[in-house]
């Protein structure tokens, strides 16, 4: 009886101590944004809804549109409104350029490519970046021909199908991949002797289906204690040994025939950085750069396109104006008068567009900041190393700037002449110094797909399932679930 009544006074003690110790680690920071009460070591973590963006909102409600939250150990301040987003990220931008370092991002990117890179290695490699995805058509095809002839094969296959009811996933993530691998390593994924390319793609479609996330969940991104034991490890060890593979051979062969005066791609690019010696470009960071560069533009993209589709077959009357739409511009779709681009005009075809973006963000928390100094916000103070949520879900559903937010409604995004109003409201791709660096490439690649479809298609539901699923799955991409469409020839 003494020796439990010892042990339960051990646990009691521990208990205290590490209750005193967590209400000091909260209590040490004066003036931070106020916040839920979590318990020690999980901190908040426990009552997490599976949507992370739905629980800030609720916290938001009661403590405002700033506030700290603790998830595990870490401490995190959320921003839950566009004012406080704006002031933050744009107002005081190269405050908060920092990344989350902890085990998850050290074994994803060891400290290269873009993500998770800060300081003067990300500003270098930003700017270079920007550069040379400006310049995407300066050697060779533009990147608006890339995306059309990708489109034109997308069609064939969509042809194939007989207008029979299948899942659209496979081919519209191999077709974005394709773009994506054609300005950086100048080769597709469904060419003759690419095995290795066509396995990583795989691979990722893989993830994409069963929702697998292999890039990034909230506490991957966050949690300092993510640990190996993870079952998402395994997935990234086999994308890492692949990716690996595939990015290495490709460099290798471009420095076999390296041009310097006639750049093909991203890769001649760099290596011409490389041969300047300039700091920060060796080839280690280059397989990361795309890899990166890959995994921010397949899923999101593609995700973005079906969940268009989705809508416009649950609203057939909004698709019929789309169609009416093009076959204004563009001619009929077996009459082939008028040629598609972007000076395109197709206003209530883009309004359907942003009103995709507002309504399903396809990365409804961004990917987490982190204070590079202490830091003044709203009247509250931020200490230095502190991470930064950016809640876009709330953003694009605050009633308060949305009427009816819930309701899919792409004239809210057009003026009283019918004209396209891009709302500063919609931040899909984030703002500031760190906003999505292929944000205008991959408005252009969703836009000319989808219209591509659209000029040839009426998308209809399966038969046997007419309502194609709303529901979002969890992970760091809002991605819908599968569902297998009909397309039927116009």
């Amino acid at each position: 009886f003494e020796i439990c009544q010892g042990y339960t006074t051990s646990i009691l003690v521990v208990l205290l101590a590490v209750m005193m110790i967590y209400r000091w680690h909260k209590q040490k920071y004066k003036n931070l944004p106020p916040g839920p009460t979590g318990v020690p070591i999980l901190g908040c973590l426990p009552f997490m809804d599976t949507l992370a963006e739905l629980t800030f909102t609720k916290w938001s409600k009661k403590y405002g549109p700033i506030f700290t939250v603790y998830l595990g150990q870490t401490r995190v301040v959320v921003l839950n409104s566009f004012e406080a987003i704006e002031e933050a990220l744009i107002n005081q931008g190269d405050k908060f350029t920092g990344r989350v370092h902890n085990f998850f991002t050290n074994f994803s990117n060891n400290g290269h490519g873009l993500f998770f890179i800060d300081g003067e290695k990300w500003t270098i490699q930003r700017k270079f970046g920007t550069r040379a995805l400006a310049g995407a058509g300066v050697y060779g095809k533009t990147y608006e021909q890339r995306v059309l002839e990708e489109a034109a094969h997308l069609i064939e296959v969509f042809r194939s199908k007989d207008e029979k009811p299948f899942s659209i996933e496979v081919p519209l993530i191999s077709a974005v991949a394709n773009v994506i691998n054609g300005i950086t390593i100048q080769e597709k994924c469904n060419e003759e002797g690419n095995e290795r390319l066509q396995a990583y793609v795989m691979e990722v479609i893989e993830g994409f289906l069963q929702r697998r996330k292999p890039h990034l969940s909230l506490y991957q991104c966050i949690y300092k204690s993510y640990s190996e034991e993870n079952d998402t490890i395994p997935v990234f060890k086999l994308q890492m040994h692949i990716f690996q593979d595939i990015f290495a051979t490709a460099i290798e062969q471009h420095e076999k025939h390296h041009d310097a005066a006639h750049p093909r791609d991203l890769v001649d690019l760099f290596i011409n950085e490389m041969h300047r010696n300039r700091r920060t470009f060796e080839k280690t960071q280059l397989q990361y750069f795309l890899k990166d560069l890959f995994a921010a533009g397949t899923e999101t993209s593609t995700s973005t396109i079906i969940w268009a589709l989705y809508y416009l077959i649950r609203h057939p009357e909004i698709q019929d104006k789309v169609h009416r739409e093009i076959d204004a511009e563009l001619g009929k779709a077996r009459s082939r008068e008028g040629k598609l681009s972007l000076k395109t005009n197709l206003p209530y075809t883009k309004a359907v567009l942003q009103e995709t973006y507002r309504i399903r963000t396809a990365t409804p928390l961004a990917i987490p900041r982190r204070t590079r100094e202490d830091v003044n916000l709203m009247g509250y103070s931020i200490p230095k190393d502190t991470q930064i949520i950016s809640n876009l879900w709330w953003v694009h559903n605050d009633p308060e700037h949305w009427d009816e937010p819930d309701v899919f409604r792409p004239e809210r995004h057009l003026d009283t002449n019918g004209n396209l109003v891009m709302l500063n409201r919609v931040i899909p791709f984030s703002i500031g110094p760190r906003n999505c660096l292929g944000e205008n490439l991959a408005r252009i690649e969703i836009y000319l797909f989808l219209v591509s479809i659209l000029q040839k298609f009426v998308v209809l539901p399966n038969p046997d399932d007419p309502n194609p699923p709303m529901t979002c799955n969890p992970g760091a991409v809002n991605a819908p679930s599968s569902y297998n469409i009909v397309l039927k020839e116009r």
